[in-house]
Parts: structure tokens; sequence; C-alpha cells
């Protein structure tokens, strides 16, 4: 595909040399239909591309989104553990279970977002 493109620069540099020469403000580019056939395909693949990265875009977009959200959720999980062990109202044993379990929930909800986005449990 890229030689009707140079095939189009060449020939769009030699009708504006001619416009030049010639004084003329709209210079005619003639193609062969050979010609507008591959241009067309060019065009073609190249909206194909573009769907393809705007799709793959669109996916990235939905993973960051769930991993962003995963993420901000352990972090609170983060701040409700340190608040939790910062207790001392609390027996140290249950303080400590309440903890884990804070913990726990953040780990599955880290691993429910990672298996979302295409990831795998153990990594």
């Amino acid at each position: 595909m890229p030689d009707i493109l140079d095939v189009l620069h060449a020939r769009c540099a030699e009708i504006a040399g001619e416009a030049i020469l010639s004084g003329a403000d709209n210079p005619d580019l003639t193609l062969s239909t050979h010609e507008v056939e591959q241009l067309l395909d060019h065009i073609a693949d190249l909206n194909r591309r573009y769907d393809d990265i705007a799709l793959a875009y669109r996916e990235l977009d939905e993973r960051f989104t769930v991993l962003r959200r995963a993420a901000g959720e352990a972090t609170i999980s983060l701040q409700r553990i340190r608040a939790t062990l910062d207790q001392r109202t609390a027996h140290p044993e249950a303080r400590a279970r309440q903890a884990d379990s804070i913990a726990r929930f953040a780990a599955e909800t880290l691993t429910a977002a990672r298996l979302h986005t295409g990831g795998s449990a153990s990594t």
C-alpha cells in the first residue's frame, strides 16, 4: 500500500510544479482506475486499523478503570487495617482477626479485578 502513496506524492508534486509554471490556480490530478482502487484499499486498511486501535483503547480504558477502583478500595482497606490496629480498646486477638478479615477482603477484591482484566490469580 505505501506504493500508492509514493505515486500520489510524485503525481501531486508534478502537478504542483506544472501549476506553478503555468500559473494555474486549480490544477487537475488524474489517476488511473488501478491507482484509485489502490488508494481506496489503502483508506479501507487505515480505517480497519483505526477501528482495531479504538477497540483496544476502549478495552485498556475499561481495565484501567477496574484496576483503579480496586486499588482505591485496597487503599481504603489498608487505612481500615491501620485504624483497627491502632484501637487500644479492643482485645489484641480481636484486632488481629478484624485486620485479617479486612486484608482478606482487599486481597479478594484485587484478585477479582486482576481476573476481570485478563490477568491470572497466581501472579
